[in-house]
């Protein structure tokens, strides 16, 4: 027992799931670990030692044992998740975008690009995203601000990460296609300091700038060159002297192997060298000669033309002494301005790029060039300045950070926050084809907020099966939207005006009346401009406010909201007031006026959620002790006429705050929240009450769920399904949603990767959940904070299914293998993949139930053997 629990604890290191804040190093050498596991990802007992798990991601069995699988592959019962939720960009800012052929690298502050779960970098082919490693440790660990791709395919990144693919990489590391590494820990990888720019020289050196002294154990001076073996330093590199700002930002490498340096620097080789320098591989040189060589101002980017001219962009309005406002160009004698260059408001110029053809990309936040109006991104054809796309409606509308240029003359354009093109949600990256600019990814339908980590709060279904979401968001789908947004089962539209129609903060409840009428509540204050209190209505044409005048509405956050059978809307919330007049928490309006729900003007406390029964009965739950001077712990019903707690005494209701409720045909009422009583009765955070007395749903003493409940719904066959924050119900391993089907509670595939906070069942048995969540539990699914759960889907044939039919032998192999397949399954053409998910080897279709593997010339590994819906993992020696 103990050598198991040792096995475990060395491979939830090296998996990163016990990870402290000085991360282990996932092990690179070992055996792999599908030699040690069960067909259906489980260990195998007495397994013991160390094992490389890189290419493998890990969920958590209902009997809470780790189960492992390849990754990429779709965790056990995510087939229910319905696909198609990430994003048409990526979820964060895009610092850099480079080309190699017309493949496009990024790198940034994203961990969410497309339909793909890629931290901080990805690859762009023409047609899909893919990360740089698999699993949970791809790519890096925190912020990627530099890339740069070698002749042979190797990627070197650096920034603000201290991991790469889960090897310790002290903001620079090296992709070769395969895995992550750092340069070489021999000869001390490490820089101690920041590296803002790469470069590649034609003989495969890497040369590093930022601000930094050492590379390695090298004295450097803010530049560095990496031979494949060691380090080097430039000469005495380049230095501030008086000046301010990042030493180096940019560096680019001319076809005779000469490096140029661009950045704040007043000094190259120990002379006089303003913004821009020149290293020839012995010395380093001016761009120019005396006081006015190079520019009087901070150069961000660099790039070199087909003739061999370096155009240089930045802060400055001199280059060599002459007027260049913010690009100029050197043809290695002089310099020159590029026309006027760029003039107005926000004119430094953050990025270029160089068509085939000579023409010169700019972008930053300019909004002229040579005098023509552009935005963010122009070009120069040699004689003019030209927009690159039309203001506003097709043009870029947040400052460019970088761009480059492919070989049919796309342009990809990263920039600093999400954009609205042609009316069509943007996400950080753009593409312009030469006619328009468009999203990179399409079809995708994640929601977005005003910033990354902006989650859904509220969700609702209408009569006519729409559903309906608020929060701050601002782009669902493609649409262009204002806090609350409209699902109608294939595109998402906006619910108010897309542009103009600003609610200036969070809707954290949404109720659609039959006759189609939407009323929010929330946080704002303001809809359009105009004087909105908490809690407004949208009549298909404009919002309006409940009440009149100043004192219209409520005077704080409203919660909750439900509609009466005959049309009054209930509203919970953190107010006083309501019309002006007092009442605590809760109100009711009636289309006319406001008025207290009852005597003693409302609860003692905040109302977080409200329920209407078919009765027209209201159930209230919240952090409150007493409602309309009822003793009522934190649920009450109100039946038109008077308060009533449920339960008796003072242990009635539940012992903390409820903040979800769903009510079953039968009657009986389920309450989710906070709690870990209920009518003085163990149930953790999920409750029954049956009209007469409560307890708990589930069983023995691990009932319910580990975290908070924050909602919950009933479907007509009786199964009740919540989201919350949690990792685990009844016992079992369930992340942040579970299903309870009257007799155990079951977890929904792999569950969610972060909070839910809104439940809403589709017309069409369908589950919508909204809240914090980019993806499923194992992050094999992408789902931007909205997702659909389809219980009647089925489940796909698991790869641990077909092994327990299908058999591979010898496994591990060398050099050849067979599979068998079962009596009576179909004779199919065989596929073999590698970690990475490539096709490496196909096979006809054997003759009989035995087909023979040639594995000769295969690197060692592990494999997947695939025909038809059987598939078994294969290890090659």
């Amino acid at each position: 027992m103990k050598k198991t629990l040792r096995y475990l604890l060395l491979l939830l290191l090296a998996l990163g799931l016990m990870r402290p804040a000085h991360a282990t190093a996932l092990p690179t050498t070992g055996p792999s670990l599908a030699e040690v596991l069960n067909p259906d990802g489980t260990l195998r007992p007495g397994a013991n030692g160390s094992f490389d798990a890189r290419e493998f991601c890990v969920s958590t069995a209902p009997d809470g044992r780790p189960v492992f699988r390849p990754a990429g592959t779709t965790g056990t019962g995510d087939e229910r998740w319905q696909n198609g939720f990430g994003l048409n960009g990526a979820e964060r800012r895009i610092n850099v975008v480079v080309r190699v052929g017309n493949d496009i690298y990024v790198g940034g502050a994203f961990r969410l690009i497309g339909n793909l779960a890629a931290n901080y970098v990805a690859k762009w082919n023409g047609t899909a995203w893919s990360s740089l490693g698999t699993g949970a440790a791809n790519g890096t660990d925190s912020e990627v601000v530099a890339l740069a791709v070698a002749g042979n395919g190797d990627v070197y990144a650096s920034g603000f990460f201290s991991l790469a693919g889960g090897i310790p990489a002290n903001g620079l590391a090296k992709w070769n296609g395969t895995a992550w590494g750092p340069l070489s820990p021999a000869a001390g990888n490490d820089l101690d300091g920041f590296a803002s720019a790469l470069a590649i020289a034609p003989n495969g050196d890497l040369y590093v700038g930022g601000a930094i002294s050492r590379a390695g154990a090298v004295p450097v001076n803010n530049v560095a060159r990496w031979n494949g073996t060691a380090w080097s330093a430039l000469g005495a590199g380049v230095s501030l002297g008086t000046a301010s700002g990042r030493p180096v930002n940019a560096l680019v490498v001319a076809a005779n192997g000469d490096l140029y340096a661009g950045g704040s620097f007043t000094e190259a080789g120990g002379a006089p060298a303003f913004g821009v320098a020149r290293w020839n591989g012995t010395s380093w040189n001016p761009l120019g000669t005396g006081t006015a060589n190079g520019v009087n101002g901070a150069v961000a980017a660099l790039a070199i033309a087909p003739n061999g001219d370096l155009y240089v962009g930045g802060s400055f309005a001199q280059a060599g002494g002459a007027p260049a406002n913010n690009v100029a160009r050197w043809n290695g004698t002089a310099w020159s301005a590029v026309g006027t260059g760029t003039t107005g408001t926000g004119v430094a110029v953050q990025t270029l790029g160089v068509a085939a053809n000579g023409d010169l990309y700019i972008g930053g936040n300019f909004t002229q060039a040579g005098g023509a109006t552009v935005s963010r991104v122009a070009r120069w054809n040699g004689t003019a300045w030209s927009a690159v796309g039309t203001p506003p409606a097709n043009a870029i509308g947040t400052t460019v950070l970088s761009l480059t240029v492919t070989t049919n003359g796309d342009v990809y354009a990263a920039s600093s926050d999400f954009n609205t093109i042609a009316s069509t949600a943007a996400y950080y990256l753009l593409r312009w084809n030469g006619t328009a600019w468009n999203t990179v990814s399409t079809g995708l339908n994640g929601v977005f907020g005003i910033n990354y980590n902006t989650p859904i709060y509220a969700l609702t279904t209408a009569a006519n099966g729409d559903v309906y979401a608020g929060g701050e968001l601002r782009m669902a789908g493609s649409a262009i939207v204002n806090s609350v947004a409209r699902w109608n089962g294939a595109a998402w539209s906006p619910v108010g005006p897309a542009v103009g129609g600003i609610i200036n903060s969070a809707v954290r409840a949404v109720a659609v009346a039959p006759n189609g009428d939407v009323y929010i509540g929330g946080n704002f204050t303001q809809i359009g401009g105009a004087a909105i209190n908490y809690v407004a209505r949208w009549n298909g044409t404009t919002w309006s406010a409940l009440g009149t005048g100043t004192a219209n509405s409520v005077n704080n956050t409203v919660n909750a909201l439900a509609l009466a059978p005959n049309g009054d809307v209930y509203v919970g919330g953190n107010f006083t007031q309501a019309g002006g007049a007092y009442t605590s928490y809760i109100a009711r309006w009636n289309g006319t006026v406001w008025s207290a729900v009852g005597n003693n003007n409302g609860a003692d406390g905040p109302v977080h959620t409200l329920l209407v029964a078919s009765n027209g009965d209201l159930y209230v739950g919240g952090g409150f002790n007493q409602v309309g001077g009822v003793l009522a712990n934190h649920i009450a019903k109100w039946n038109g006429s008077a308060w009533s707690g449920m339960g008796a005494g003072p242990a009635n209701g539940v012992d903390a705050y409820v903040s979800a409720l769903g009510l079953a045909a039968n009657g009986d009422l389920y309450v989710g929240g906070g709690f870990t009583q209920a009518g003085g009765v163990p149930a953790s955070r999920v409750a029954r009450w049956n009209g007469t007395a409560w307890g708990p749903v589930g069983t023995g003493a691990a009932n319910g769920t580990n975290g908070a409940v924050s909602s919950l719904v009933v479907t007509g066959n009786g199964d009740i399904y919540v989201g919350g924050d949690f990792t685990q119900f009844d016992g079992v391993a369930a992340a942040r949603t579970a299903r309870w089907n009257g007799t155990a509670w079951s977890p929904l595939g792999t569950g969610l990767n972060n909070a839910v906070f809104a439940l809403a069942l589709g017309t069409n048995g369908k589950l919508h959940f909204g809240g914090s969540f980019t993806g499923v539990g194992d992050g094999s699914k992408v789902m931007s904070r909205f997702a659909i759960y389809d219980p009647a889907a089925p489940l796909a044939a698991t790869a641990a299914k077909a092994a327990l039919a299908a058999q591979l032998f010898p496994n591990p192999a060398h050099g050849a293998a067979t599979l068998r397949l079962p009596a009576g399954a179909p004779r199919l053409p065989l596929t073999l993949v590698d970690a990475q998910g490539r096709t490496v080897r196909r096979y006809p279709a054997p003759a009989t139930a035995e087909a023979a593997l040639d594995l000769r010339g295969l690197p060692a590994g592990t494999y997947l053997v695939r025909c038809g819906e059987y598939t078994q993992r294969l290890v090659v020696e």
